[in-house]
């Protein structure tokens, strides 16, 4: 892993590399080409929104265990960020629509069972056997748009495969947070979902839930004035925006139609792929298996190496932001070498265990990693240029704030701030470890 300020260019800006494409096998590689050259879309955007939509086939039905008690869901949270008018949604609409079918056809069989539900019931209720009433259908589903948050436990509840939330503008989804009640908590429950840790919700007015490996993939597309605005400040220092793998390609421009068109049998093939990993498992209405998959040997000892790297990179970072990012990165490499892993059998290439992550997938993965760690090192120098570290706070510790030199003395604080505070607010402003550092007894430094 690399500093920073080695990621840096002479003007101080960070240029991520092209997505390495090579990583996927070879005929997905030629379905990603294929779709980017007739229909214009960005590679970048393209490639890791197929990553995404493999992580949503595999959902909770798949894990990586590491060592006793720590296994790892193909979870990622995803974002797409450019300017406007750049068509970031065309990728997500289109590889993304073997999900949406699968969830169109999972709607109509509900539809069909609750029909068949209902009749029934109205023919018991007439010969007046209440006793033989079953419960209403389970709605299975995959895809999730707009729900509460209890909801959208509920909904997870009865789909232990999970759900793929999608959005053509992220910012709809992250501005829902807490939308429909006053005590805040939406937030935290995405943390913990990130996390595939069980979740338990108890409710007065329903039966209480349990959910032992809740999974979520979330992918959307964000401008980045708007990125700033809803996962800068705050978000970053509760670790929501760190868990964000970004897409965020240099220079992205609006090319000519191209006269080609997409063959139909790629769309089957790409189609296909997906298939063979979701759909034999999905449409077990009441048995869901799990396929529980481990590091080699090798692929085991390709994760320390990396892992050491990662260590490194956290012990020398005097940045909690900075080190937050990289704590991420860590967890993202096991399960994006989980998804790599699960890929490489679906598009049937040889020589794989299929139970065991070898150290080759595992190396895969890192080149990723360092794909998604320069964009996150970009997204994170751009939050960091508008980041406004006093935006919670009142206004007239802003103004003091803004008005003090950066090294002052108490008495000189107290000049600037007597006419808006009183001694005892400006003494409690100044013991606020995130504005100011204490240098000796009455002498301080910003840290902003």
């Amino acid at each position: 892993m690399e500093s920073l300020h080695s990621l840096e260019d002479g003007g101080g800006q960070i240029t991520p590399p092209e997505f390495p494409i090579y990583i996927f096998p070879q005929q997905l590689q030629q379905i990603i080409t294929c779709y980017c050259s007739t229909l214009n879309l960005n590679t970048d955007y393209a490639a890791v929104t197929v990553l995404y939509a493999f992580s949503v086939a595999l959902g909770g039905h798949y894990s990586l265990t590491v060592k006793r008690g720590w296994m790892e869901l193909p979870t990622l949270f995803v974002a797409l960020v450019g300017k406007p008018g750049i068509n970031k949604s065309g990728p997500i609409s289109i590889f993304t629509q073997p999900l949406e079918k699968l969830e169109k056809d999972l709607f109509k069989r509900f539809l069909d069972e609750y029909s068949t539900f209902k009749k029934a019931r109205g023919t018991k209720k007439e010969n007046s056997d209440l006793s033989a009433i079953t419960d209403d259908p389970v709605r299975r589903q995959l895809v999730i748009k707009d729900a509460t948050q209890e909801a959208m436990l509920k909904a997870l509840y009865d789909n232990p495969h999970g759900f793929a939330g999608i959005y053509d503008e992220l910012a709809a989804f992250l501005k829902s947070f807490n939308k429909y009640k006053s005590g805040g908590g939406d937030e935290e429950v995405m943390l913990s979902l990130f996390s595939g840790k069980s979740i338990s919700v108890n409710r007065k007015s329903s039966e209480p839930i349990f959910i032992e490996k809740p999974f979520v993939s979330i992918i959307g597309s964000i401008q980045p004035q708007v990125l700033i605005n809803l996962l800068g400040n705050n978000k970053i220092d509760n670790g929501l925006t760190h868990r964000f793998l970004f897409a965020f390609p240099e220079n992205v421009i609006r090319e000519d139609l191209s006269d080609d068109d997409v063959p139909e049998y790629i769309e089957e093939l790409y189609q296909t792929f997906i298939n063979r990993i979701l759909i034999s498992d999905f449409f077990q209405a009441d048995s869901y298996p799990a396929h529980k998959i481990t590091l080699s040997k090798d692929g085991y000892e390709a994760y320390k190496i990396f892992r050491r790297r990662i260590n490194e990179t956290i012990n020398n970072e005097k940045s909690d932001a900075i080190s937050g990012i990289y704590a991420k990165l860590d967890t993202y490499s096991l399960r994006l070498a989980l998804i790599l892993h699960v890929i490489r059998i679906g598009c049937k290439e040889p020589d794989i265990n299929p139970y065991q992550v070898s150290a080759e997938t595992f190396r895969k993965a890192v080149e990723l990693i360092e794909y998604f760690e320069h964009n996150a090192l970009k997204v994170f120098k751009l939050m960091e240029k508008f980041r406004d570290p006093l935006k919670d706070y009142p206004v007239e510790h802003k103004i003091i704030y803004y008005q003090l030199p950066y090294s002052f003395t108490t008495g000189a604080a107290w000049e600037i701030a007597k006419e808006k505070v009183s001694r005892r607010t400006l003494f409690n402003i100044l013991s606020d470890e995130y504005l100011f550092t204490k240098l000796k007894h009455g002498i301080y430094e910003k840290i902003w």
